[in-house]
């Protein structure tokens, strides 16, 4: 009985966030604009090479639905996001789906922050002249958090994307010569992105 009062409670809930919530949908799009990911192990041919951090290029256009209800909104996105990353000689590209969930707290009518997991689907990466490893997972998660500013139907944010779920590719060769070094492809990127409500 006690459960079923709960169970009441809780779903009454969610029929007045539905009832008095105001939903939206929309586009997106952005730029990537930080680090993808750690090199580590190479020897002494690549010891140069510490990291990949730097020179980081990207892209994702996407779309959102957002449900807003008095000063929270729950705004699951779905979008395609292209990286590019060189360190020396050595460049990586790679794409992936990623379907960020976040959860708004708005602090004033044209600014809010905003939290969430991020769910990511990785296609195979490509690095320039460089045999490696199948990637290690395809499906990762990672977590993000930023700032949004609202200008009406103009949404314009600051996000941080942090991958939480390890996933590493084995570097093998270099045109033919044998290295070795694991790179870690996981997320630590900052991006710039609009979205525009229709």
């Amino acid at each position: 009985m006690v459960y079923l009062k709960k169970i009441s409670i809780i779903f009454t809930l969610i029929i007045s966030a539905f009832a008095f919530g105001q939903f939206e949908f929309g586009a997106k799009a952005g730029i990537n604009v930080s680090a993808s990911g750690d090199i580590t192990g190479l020897n002494s041919d690549f010891s140069s090479v510490t990291n990949i951090k730097e020179n980081m290029t990207g892209y994702f256009i996407g779309s959102y639905v957002s449900l807003d209800v008095l000063f929270l909104y729950l705004r699951p996105e779905i979008q395609f996001s292209y990286l590019n990353t060189n360190f020396d000689s050595l460049s990586l590209s790679q794409s992936r789906l990623e379907a960020p969930i976040s959860l708004g707290f708005k602090l004033l009518p044209l600014l809010s922050v905003f939290s969430g997991p991020t769910l990511q689907y990785n296609f195979e990466p490509n690095i320039e002249d460089v045999t490696f490893s199948n990637i290690e997972k395809n499906t990762s998660i990672g977590i993000h958090m930023g700032l949004r500013v609202h200008l009406g139907p103009l949404n314009a944010d600051i996000r941080f994307d942090r991958g939480i779920t390890p996933n590493e590719l084995v570097l093998i060769e270099q045109r033919g010569i044998p290295i070795s070094g694991n790179v870690d492809t996981r997320d630590r990127l900052w991006s710039l992105g609009l979205s525009y409500k229709f």
